[in-house]
C-alpha cells in the first residue's frame, strides 16, 4: 500500500500551508529572477559597472532585510496575513520600479530595497502563520514551506534568465511582475475562500 510522504499530507490538509507555500515561492521566485539578471543589466549600457561595484548592490539588499526585522513584532499586533498582502504589494511596487526605471540608478536602489523588504516580510509573516497551526508539527510544516520556497526561487531564476535572453530587461520585468501579480491573485482568491468558509460554519 502506498503512503504519501508527510509533506503531501500536510499540503492537502492545511490550507494555510498551501497558501503560504505558494505565496512564498512566487515572491522568492520574483526576487531570484531580479538578482540573477541584475548583473546583466549593470554590466551593460548605460552602467558598464565592474563586478566589484555590482557586488555592492548586495549591501542594499541587506538594508531591506534589516528593515524587515520588525515584521516579527508586527505579527503580534497585526494579522500576519495582512502583513503578507502588504509585503506582496511592496515587492510588486519594487519590481515595477525596477522594470520601468531600470536605466536610472536611484530607481534601481529603491527597487532593491523594496524587493528585499517585501520578500523578507512575506517570509517572516508566512512562517508566523505556519508555526501557529500545529505546534507539535511545526518543524515539518516549515520544511514543506521551505522546500516550496526554494523551488520557487529556482524557477524564478530559470525564468528570469530566459526572460533576459528573450527580451532583455523587459523580459525580466514581465517575469517578476507576472509572478508577483499571480501571488496577489492567489492571495485574493484564498481570502474569498476563507470568508466563504467562515460564513458556512
Amino acid at each position: 500500500m502506498f503512503y504519501s510522504p508527510f509533506w503531501s499530507i500536510f499540503i492537502r490538509s492545511e490550507p494555510v500551508l498551501r497558501e503560504t507555500a505558494m505565496l512564498g515561492s512566487l515572491a522568492f521566485g520574483a526576487l531570484s529572477s531580479f538578482w540573477v539578471t541584475l548583473t546583466f543589466l549593470l554590466s551593460g549600457a548605460p552602467y558598464h559597472y565592474s563586478s566589484d561595484i555590482i557586488g555592492l548592490f548586495g549591501l542594499l539588499g541587506v538594508a531591506g532585510a534589516l528593515m524587515a526585522l520588525g515584521v516579527g513584532k508586527l505579527c503580534d499586533i497585526i494579522n500576519p496575513r495582512i502583513i503578507t498582502g502588504v509585503a506582496l504589494l511592496l515587492s510588486l511596487a519594487g519590481f515595477v520600479i525596477a522594470w520601468v526605471g531600470g536605466q536610472f540608478l536611484p530607481a534601481l536602489v529603491a527597487a532593491v530595497i523594496l524587493l528585499d523588504l517585501g520578500t523578507q516580510a512575506v517570509q517572516i509573516s508566512s512562517q508566523n502563520r505556519i508555526y501557529s497551526l500545529k505546534s507539535e508539527a511545526g518543524s515539518r510544516l516549515n520544511t514543506v514551506y521551505m522546500v516550496r520556497y526554494f523551488a520557487g526561487g529556482s524557477i524564478g531564476s530559470f525564468l528570469g534568465v530566459n526572460g533576459w535572453s528573450w527580451l532583455g530587461w523587459n523580459g525580466v520585468g514581465m517575469v517578476g511582475v507576472g509572478m508577483l501579480a499571480l501571488a496577489l491573485v492567489v492571495y485574493a482568491l484564498d481570502l474569498n475562500r476563507s470568508r466563504w468558509r467562515n460564513r458556512t460554519k
